[in-house]
């Protein structure tokens, strides 16, 4: 079967210029590109037209570094991320921060301002997530809590913001996690 010719064809950032003699994995003809930056990389057909590549790198790289500008981070905490948590794909538990230990157990733990906390271990997987969910009401949610309330008398009076930062410091007293929050 012939290849289809995308000579001068654009694909995001890439134009193709030529097919190379090579091919992917699944045979798709891998093409010479030249993106938009001025580099050229090699990228399958199938790549190009299903949109799965659209540069040479530059646009990840452009994006990864200006992230930080776009998120709101307080102390070194990101908002985004405690208001949109989702599950994530490494998680071999089924739940964010519990873990098997053995023996039908669950460890539980927490981050916060890049500090892990240890909240307990637990006999089944649904104490563990109470446990877990309990502490990010707490932890996460106070904070986010804190935040608001905090820019909200912020914006009515920037001197008292001036003379009165946020802090929200969580402490573990007595092998129990304890929230220390001003103003």
């Amino acid at each position: 079967m012939k290849a289809k010719d995308l000579t001068g064809q654009k694909f995001g950032r890439l134009t193709a210029l030529s097919p190379t003699a090579k091919r992917d994995y699944k045979g798709s003809v891998i093409w010479r590109c030249i993106c938009e930056c001025g580099r050229e990389t090699e990228v399958s057909s199938d790549s190009l037209k299903n949109g799965n590549c659209k540069s040479c790198g530059c646009w990840k790289r452009e994006m990864q570094s200006t992230v930080s500008q776009k998120l709101h981070l307080v102390d070194g905490t990101c908002l985004e991320w405690l208001e949109k948590r989702r599950y994530r794909r490494d998680n071999t538990s089924g739940f964010r921060g519990v873990s098997v230990v053995g023996e039908g157990r669950y460890r539980v733990h927490i981050g916060f301002k890049g500090r892990q906390f240890y909240v307990g271990t637990y006999p089944s997987f649904e104490q563990a997530v109470r446990a877990r969910i309990c502490t990010e009401n707490l932890i996460h949610g106070g904070f986010l809590k804190a935040y608001r309330d905090w820019q909200n008398k912020a914006a009515q009076d920037p001197e008292w913001a001036q003379t009165h930062p946020l802090v929200y410091e969580v402490r573990k007293e007595d092998g129990r996690l304890k929230v220390v929050t001003l103003p």
